[in-house]
Order: structure tokens, then sequence, then C-alpha cells
């Protein structure tokens, strides 16, 4: 299991999963079973789904980067974005039309931002080159940033100025923001021991540490607000464990 998009308001979730082959999964959150699946590219990194059904393919190769925007009822793809590295991570805003896609190569990184309507690029914003996951705010006017380092920086998207930063303690891996924009959720540790920080936005502080299991790869929150997905991966198996907040 590589990444699994957002829930929808149905309880679907597509899950991208692979291992000589890649392929994307429709899962039913509520009781766990797959109703389909379509073969993807062995590049794709990340999805994420908007409010309108739109999924949002990341690809990255050695050499390049696309988003590829697929019809979230069938699979298929509508319309490939090239993009000007190769991706890392893609999620959406919180007004459910957006993409924000991070892509990089080994000195330097940025987040494009895709339209989910119609594959349009609204700019680019300049991130640290070693950062491995972003979020946008909940008005969608900064990203949250984390680095390996376990550094979170907080970059003005208009401007792309770093307003605020503080560090979770560890080796950084994934973050997530909840749906009332006040707590973050981030991912810290290795692949075999790690753990979450849950951070208050305001303070800027760990409010608490929340348990991972081995090989968690990824974290979504759900539309209440009330569960954390932990999305657990590796090359024999894959699962998706839910914790209550």
């Amino acid at each position: 299991l590589l990444a699994v998009a957002e829930p929808q308001a149905n309880g679907i979730m597509w899950a991208l999963a692979g291992a000589s082959g890649t392929g994307l999964f429709e899962l039913d959150s509520a009781s766990g079973q797959v109703h389909g699946s379509v073969s993807v590219s062995n590049a794709a990194r990340s999805v994420a789904e908007s409010s309108a059904g739109v999924v949002g393919l990341a690809l990255g190769t050695s050499s390049s980067g696309a988003l590829e925007l697929r019809d979230g009822r069938t699979g298929k793809t509508i319309t490939t974005v090239a993009l000007p590295a190769p991706a890392r991570q893609v999620v959406v805003g919180s007004d459910g039309t957006t993409f924000y896609v991070l892509t990089g190569w080994r000195k330097s990184a940025s987040v494009t931002i895709v339209s989910a309507q119609n594959g349009k690029l609204h700019g680019s914003v300049p991130v640290p080159a070693d950062t491995v996951s972003i979020v946008p705010d909940i008005q969608q006017a900064s990203l949250y940033v984390l680095q390996k380092t376990g550094l979170v920086d907080e970059i003005g998207i208009s401007g792309g100025k770093i307003t605020a930063k503080f560090t979770v303690g560890a080796e950084g891996m994934y973050i997530a923001l909840n749906p009332g924009g006040n707590t973050l959720y981030v991912l810290k540790g290795t692949a075999a021991v790690a753990n979450i920080a849950e951070v208050n936005v305001a303070t800027e502080s760990v409010r608490s540490v929340l348990p991972a299991p081995s090989y968690c790869r990824g974290l979504l929150v759900s539309a209440s607000g009330s569960q954390l997905y932990e999305v657990v991966g590796t090359p024999g198996y894959g699962n998706i464990q839910v914790l209550a907040l």
C-alpha cells in the first residue's frame, strides 16, 4: 500500500497499491471491501480526490513528474498535467477543488497548485529540498511543510515567505490537518518505530503523542475529525488502521 485518498461523502476511498504492478483500488471505508480497481503507472507516488470526484494521481520518475486527473467513478484518465519535477505527494485543499503537488529534485523542491476542475496551473511555492510532506491550511493561504529533519515550516502561498516554524523532535514522515484547521498530525520516527505528534496550530506546540503502527507511511483525518486513518505499507502487505481521536 503506497497511499490513500480522502474518504468521500459516500464512504468510498481510492487506495494506491502494488509491488510488481501498481493499481488504484476503490475501497469502502466502512466495510473494507474492494469494489473495483484500475491499473496505473508504476511511477505513481500519491493520490488525492476532489469533492467533485476527480482523482489526482501524482507521478514521479527519475527524470519527470506529472499529475493525472482521473474520473473518480471509472478511474479513467481525463487529462495529464506536466509538473516541473518528479512528484512526491498530492493533497487536496479544503475547498475541495484545488490540488497541491509536492515535487522535487535532490537539491530543490516546490509545491505546484493545480485546479482539479480543468487542470490549469495556479502557481507554485518554493519549499526546502528535503520536504517530505505538505498540507495547506484551512484558508489555503499557507502551507505546512514537513522536512525530513522534523522541522515544520509555515509558508505563505502568495509570497512564498516562511511565517513560522517549529519542530516535532524526530525524523519527519507525513503531515495532516484536521477539518477544523486547529490540529496538525505529524508522523515521525522510522519505518519500524514511529509515533504521531498532535500539534496545536495556535501555539505550535505538541499537545500529545499518539501511537503509530510499524511501517505507517501516511495519515488521513476523517471528515468528522474524530478518526485518524493510518496507512500501513510494506513490500509484502498493506492495510489501513483507524485510530479514534
